[in-house]
């Protein structure tokens, strides 16, 4: 039996029966009409030698409701883009792909450092930045809706369920994040689970009741890459280029909107892609351990922004805190993976949590040298303001390169 219990501050959708998802999509094609919906997919080239990429296309290709899919493409020669570009073009509707390592993208990106625009590090964060630039350059647009491209076990159910809470004209949500269960024969998502849960409920330990806090610890699966926006809400927000992304998109959506008009969507059953292993000597810099440094310093900067004061007492405590609040962790997802017939290795939850430690460790120690951090990516407000024609020489740089034979 599924759950309807709402929790925290936000709304919670869950999937309560199987409803036919050929009638969630009859309705958004009719939404769509008046509510143009754009989907962004921020992939690298070696995604497309994988095993996900081919099963997403297939997917897309029984879409009907959208208004343009943009696919913003990194690490990729010209060869490469044009297979691509190629491959796109096989979806229905208006298809786009944004070749961010091709000359024309690159002198936009040189323009924008000239002009002092801090966009020095290339990732995830600066390419999905760069694609709302291109994209909100089109009034016609109403809603974006974004999610990652190595999902092995990818349905198109995922695109339907993140845009329904926007565009129905019955709702009033403006900002929509994915959830799902991590699990296969295992239970996976361990930053979620032994890291950020567990840092969370420590700071409101510590804290007391935060509202800002209390938001973050509404969702169910925070660090998912799936989510959907107004573009209006998009306009003004901000963009970690960092591992800290989707904490600091939270953050954004936070003060750029009320928690009334947030909700988080059950978009699929079980959500597979690449797992990554801990790596346990030598691990600060390693991804998922970067990843967890990153988000500490992201919770550390936006409380400290809220006037909240952090001491080396404050600091101590928090380690401590999160030792015992990992532990108890450990034991709820043990009984949980025992109850279920899940495999479930304690010794290397324990030595993740160790690993934990460290970046935590870690990422004190940088907060206290810079406090600010790296800057985020500026929202297209300012950049409007800053270069008014910026927006549009992207879309005709992107028209150029998309261009056939070009």
């Amino acid at each position: 039996m599924a759950d309807f219990f709402q929790n925290g501050s936000i709304a919670t959708f869950q999937t309560l029966i199987k409803r036919p998802l050929e009638d969630i999509e009859h309705e958004l094609k009719g939404f769509g009409k008046n509510n143009k919906m754009v989907l962004l997919l921020p992939a690298l080239y070696s995604e497309f030698e994988g095993p996900a990429m081919p099963r997403i296309l297939e997917e897309l290709k029984n879409i009907n409701y959208l208004y343009k899919i943009v696919l913003s493409l990194d690490r990729a020669n010209k060869a490469q883009f044009e297979k691509v570009k190629e491959l796109i073009s096989r979806l229905p509707g208006d298809t786009i792909v944004i070749w961010h390592d091709g000359p024309r993208m690159q002198a936009l990106y040189k323009e924008l450092k000239k002009a002092g625009i801090l966009i020095d590090m290339p990732g995830k964060g600066r390419s999905v930045w760069m694609s709302l630039g291109y994209i909100l350059d089109d009034p016609e647009v109403y809603a974006i809706g974004l999610h990652d491209c190595d999902i092995v076990n990818y349905k198109r159910e995922i695109v339907a369920k993140l845009f329904y809470p926007i565009v129905h004209p019955a709702l009033d949500f403006e900002f929509s994040k994915g959830y799902y269960a991590r699990v296969t024969k295992k239970l996976y998502g361990r930053v979620t689970r032994l890291f950020y849960t567990p840092l969370i409920r420590s700071l409101k330990k510590i804290v007391g009741f935060h509202p800002f806090l209390e938001y973050l610890d509404s969702f169910r699966f925070a660090l998912a890459g799936e989510f959907a926006f107004l573009a209006i809400l998009a306009r003004g927000i901000r963009i970690s280029p960092t591992w800290g992304l989707e904490v600091s998109m939270l953050s954004e959506v936070y003060t750029k909107t009320s928690v009334n008009r947030v909700a988080q969507v059950e978009i699929i059953d079980t959500y597979e892609h690449k797992h990554q292993v801990i790596k346990i000597k030598n691990n600060t810099e390693s991804g998922l351990l970067k990843m967890a440094t990153d988000i500490g310093k992201t919770l550390f900067r936006v409380l400290s922004q809220d006037g909240i004061e952090m001491s080396d007492a404050f600091f101590r405590t928090v380690l401590t805190t999160y030792i015992q609040e990992a532990w108890f962790a450990i034991e709820k997802y043990n009984g949980l993976a025992m109850l279920n017939g899940l495999n479930y290795d304690r010794h290397a939850e324990i030595e993740a949590i160790e690993a934990f430690v460290g970046t935590l460790k870690k990422g004190i120690s940088e907060f206290k040298k810079d406090p600010v951090g790296i800057p985020m990516l500026s929202a297209w407000v300012r950049i409007n303001a800053a270069l008014p024609d910026f927006s549009q020489r992207i879309a005709g740089a992107v028209g150029l390169d998309n261009k056939p034979n070009d």
